[in-house]
């Protein structure tokens, strides 16, 4: 038979100490008969009844030897409450020889003594609890409860909530290390109640009732960091210009060392936990727990990445705003106290964001929005490390879009156009608008390390939006449009977009008259392609041709305090000019049924509405043509004056000129529109009209940026330098 880990332990620790008082008590035993010239079996007799004459039937008492080791260990795992000292009093318990002592072992939780090996030192150890708070009584041999004897025959204990209360009390009061220890045996039955019914009997304390499920489970999350608190200081650096200062704690300490089995165990119970939560406020509860008990996790790295993934999770794909905006703190701290975690969260929040996108609707679109946008500040933690990342992730979306040029098949575009890939040109345009911003920057003082990235972001997403020309992919050209708009605007980085627009003036889908139809105005926000019903319809005619007027007007808007401005607008206003002049000229009417050709003039077969609203979006870009030339009449410098031409009409009001007041009425028209159309899908509770999915997306993307749980930075390619990108 093969002996226990449990009676190992002993030998090896305390099987010698054992024998050698044994050896003491016998020989003095020995020298007792020799004295008093009693028989051996007299002498044996009364060591066991303390010189008594007559020993009472029925009645067995431990030998000395016994006392000493056995019942005063066994005595230190008591808890030290009024009922268990009550019911102690006055009795003993039954102990005959050295094997009895691993009894001990069986007492507490089976999974605490069988930790990993770098962990194995038990709550059982009379080392771990000869450091609490100077608790007197556990200093004396101490008689067991009835409870507690139940429990040594490998029955589990009934916990009430009056066993709770003391446990409270004593953590508030004394900070009892003694009492914590109690505390996280119970949260691991609360854990695991109902996971496994067939299991039960290994743990120490059986949990039947709700209010102490919820008693057990609350003290836990909320009084373990106070005393861990209390027992080992968390340290704060200096907090830095970026972020906050580094949170930690003396790993190598021996308190540390003492607690470091109850951390494990309250570690790997927080995950069991959190993978079957459901109640917003028990959740918030956890989340703030584990984000003070961070900087004592940092030793369990394979916890921490474990952790760090539910709670990404959990930001991911709550639907309690207030539960995912908890979660992000947790992922913002974890990455801030240190540098080898924030390559997890950057690697980790970036993965859970692009698998939680899949399904973009006027429902889902504010998740994705609060995920890309907090997401997005975690890249100006570690210039190294986010550059580095960010360059692999944008370098796998080139990959994407060269693969589906170059292997031209039948379904090659899917793994371009799908939301994923979609939200993911998104997102690293966001975090390169906020790290690359111009008012930062010169706040700073220098560019920012990100710079360099905003070139191949570019290129990939001009070639995304040029991959399929077709007219049903219209909306999600307009989408990277306004989204490579923002990037200019925030990075002063001039982008040529008006190719990708003007070239949609020639388009069917503009330029043929469009079949009546009773569908609503298209949601061109939370759609990347128009249904087949949308495709030839004047619906979507007239909204296809309001989107190219509104990116017109906002690109020039952009510009319009350029001092290059009417050197820019030159090549579109002819092109808008030659078209208007162009359509005028093809403009013709349908003969009358039966009629000949040039017969009598029937309906216009022209879309005169878009020919008005184009022309009317020249005259205001001349108007602020004009208004530029004026402005510059005075100026006293050359074109090569770069810091005088970035001077120019900086600090005119842009909302005052010609483009900008403009552009601020039909901002505020669109908004409109975009918010009643809104109102009616949120109405309908039916976004099967707003959902726009691609049945067989490449899920390629995900697995790409799903990491292993070692991350090898070898194998990572070299980013390029400043000078090539």
């Amino acid at each position: 038979m093969v002996a226990k880990k449990s009676t190992k332990k002993f030998n090896q620790n305390h099987l010698k100490h054992t024998l050698v008082q044994r050896k003491a008590v016998q020989a003095y035993n020995k020298k007792i008969s020799k004295g008093h010239k009693k028989s051996k079996h007299r002498v044996h007799e009364e060591s066991y009844t303390g010189g008594d004459k007559k020993k009472p039937k029925n009645v067995s008492e431990p030998a000395l030897g016994d006392e000493n080791a056995e019942e005063l260990f066994a005595s230190r795992l008591e808890d030290d409450t009024d009922d268990a000292l009550k019911a102690a009093r006055g009795k003993t318990v039954k102990s005959n020889d050295a094997g009895d002592f691993t009894k001990f072992l069986d007492q507490d939780d089976q999974d605490l003594l069988q930790s990993d090996d770098e962990d194995e030192e038990q709550f059982a150890d009379e080392e771990l609890l000869a450091g609490d708070d100077s608790e007197d009584e556990d200093e004396k041999p101490k008689k067991k409860s009835k409870s507690a004897m139940v429990a040594e025959d490998g029955e589990s204990q009934e916990l009430t909530r009056a066993d709770v209360a003391r446990w409270r009390k004593a953590l508030d009061e004394e900070h009892s290390l003694r009492a914590l220890k109690r505390v996280a045996i119970a949260f691991r039955a609360a854990v695991n109640v109902g996971k496994d019914d067939t299991s039960a009997q290994k743990f120490k304390y059986t949990i039947t009732d709700p209010q102490v499920y919820n008693d057990v489970i609350m003290l836990t999350l909320t009084r373990f960091p106070e005393v861990l608190e209390h027992h080992i200081p968390v340290t704060v650096s200096p907090a830095g210009r970026k972020s906050a200062g580094r949170r930690t704690v003396q790993l190598n300490g021996k308190k540390f060392q003492q607690l470091s089995p109850v951390l494990k165990s309250l570690s790997g119970n927080l995950l069991i936990l959190m993978s079957g939560l459901t109640d917003p406020k028990t959740m918030a509860a956890v989340l703030t727990s584990g984000e003070k008990l961070l900087p004592y996790f940092a030793g369990f790295r394979r916890f921490v990445k474990e952790f760090i993934k539910a709670v990404v999770d959990i930001w991911s794909s709550a639907s309690d705003e207030s539960t995912r905006l908890m979660a992000w703190v947790v992922i913002r701290s974890a990455a801030e106290s240190d540098r080898a975690l924030l390559e997890l969260c950057l690697k980790t929040s970036y993965a859970g964001m692009v698998k939680n996108c899949r399904h973009t609707t006027v429902y889902t679109m504010p998740m994705i929005l609060f995920m890309k946008n907090t997401a997005a500040t975690l890249y100006s933690l570690d210039p190294e490390i986010t550059y580095q990342t960010a360059f692999d992730f944008i370098r796998q979306l080139a990959i994407h879009l060269r693969n589906s040029v170059v292997h031209k098949t039948k379904d090659s575009y899917k793994s371009v156009y799908n939301w994923q890939y979609l939200h993911s040109l998104d997102f690293w345009r966001r975090v390169l608008s906020l790290q690359c911003d111009t008012d930062k920057e010169a706040s700073e003082g220098k560019e920012n390390h990100m710079r360099p990235l905003i070139y191949p972001l570019v290129q990939v997403m001009l070639g995304a939006m040029r991959l399929i020309p077709a007219a049903q992919y219209f909306p999600l050209r307009f989408m990277l449009f306004h989204s490579l708009l923002d990037l200019s605007r925030d990075t002063d980085v001039y982008i040529p977009l008006m190719p990708a627009i003007t070239e949609l003036l020639t388009s069917t889908a503009v330029t043929r008259p469009g079949k009546p139809s009773t569908l609503r105005p298209f949601d061109f926000e939370h759609n990347m392609r128009a249904n087949t019903a949308y495709l030839g319809t004047r619906i979507y005619q007239t909204g296809v041709s309001e989107q190219i007027v509104d990116c017109i007007i906002e690109f020039f808007g952009l510009h319009a305090k350029s001092i290059a401005f009417p050197e820019l607008a030159v090549p579109c206003v002819l092109t808008l000019k030659r078209y208007a002049r162009r359509r005028d000229r093809l403009t013709t009417t349908a003969p009358e049924k039966g009629g000949k050709k040039g017969g009598k003039k029937g309906k216009t077969q022209e879309n005169f509405r878009f020919q008005k609203q184009l022309l009317e979006a020249v005259e205001k870009i001349e108007a602020n043509s004009k208004f530029i030339e004026e402005k510059r009449k005075n100026v006293e410098f050359s074109p090569t004056s770069f810091e005088m031409v970035d001077a120019f009409l900086r600090d005119f009001p842009w909302e005052n000129t010609p483009l900008g007041q403009y552009l601020t009425v039909q901002r505020e028209v669109r908004e409109e529109k975009l918010r009643i159309l809104r109102e009616s899908l949120m109405d309908e509770k039916d976004d099967g009209d707003a959902r726009n999915l691609l049945e067989d997306d490449d899920e390629d993307i995900l697995e790409d940026v799903e990491e292993d749980e070692d991350i090898d930075d070898e194998a990572m390619p070299d980013a390029p330098d400043s000078e090539s990108d």
